[in-house]
């Protein structure tokens, strides 16, 4: 992750590796206490159109809070602007027919946070990003934050304590199709002091 600084703002970029869900394995048997922790996020093995993208998205909070107690941090919340903005690229990945933090047309990340109203701000903030897609099973919210956190680079974000902000954009199909039974995800991350 790649850190910008001004006097005033501190940036959080993108991070780097684009990660195609479907070349990872399925999730691992969860023994004791995390079978447990797994239970507090009902549905969350579902296959994409097996729930709707809106239960898709909280499962996948519900879930990244489970992965930040399990190492000690705070959770995080759901951002209506983060979620606008996460919402509005998973959306422009499949209207373009493209699996990139940045797709033709589209502004960065940075952009997409001014655009959603998340910055800027009279404070320092922070930004990140995890983009996935499988496909059936592969495109489950649990099948996608245990592909993320098998990654370092989205492992790193889903864990990294400034964050405090996430909005989650889940589009039923894949970035080359849209009425494919799989998903879309889009993570991004925030905070603002």
């Amino acid at each position: 992750m790649r850190i910008l600084r001004s006097p005033k703002l501190t940036v959080a970029a993108l991070a780097a590796a684009l990660f195609l869900l479907a070349a990872v394995g399925g999730p691992s048997p969860l023994p004791g206490p995390a079978a447990a922790s797994a239970a507090a996020c009902p549905g969350a093995d579902s296959s994409p159109r097996q729930i709707s993208s809106a239960q898709a998205s909280r499962l996948v909070v519900c879930l990244v809070n489970n992965e930040r107690r399990k190492h000690g941090l705070k959770r995080v919340g759901a951002s209506a602007s983060l979620v606008r903005a996460a919402s509005g690229h998973s959306e422009h990945m499949q209207r373009t027919n493209c699996f990139d933090h940045v797709c033709p047309g589209e502004a960065p990340l940075t952009g997409r946070y001014v655009r959603a109203d998340y910055i800027p701000c009279n404070c320092s903030w922070g930004a990140a990003e995890n983009i996935a897609w499988g496909p059936r099973g592969d495109g489950s919210p649990r099948s996608i934050v245990n592909a993320w956190m098998r990654s370092a680079p989205h492992r790193s974000n889903i864990l990294n304590g400034a964050f405090r902000d996430v909005g989650v954009g889940v589009r039923w199909g894949s970035p080359d199709k849209t009425g494919a039974r799989a998903g879309t995800y889009t993570l991004d991350f925030g905070y603002r002091r």
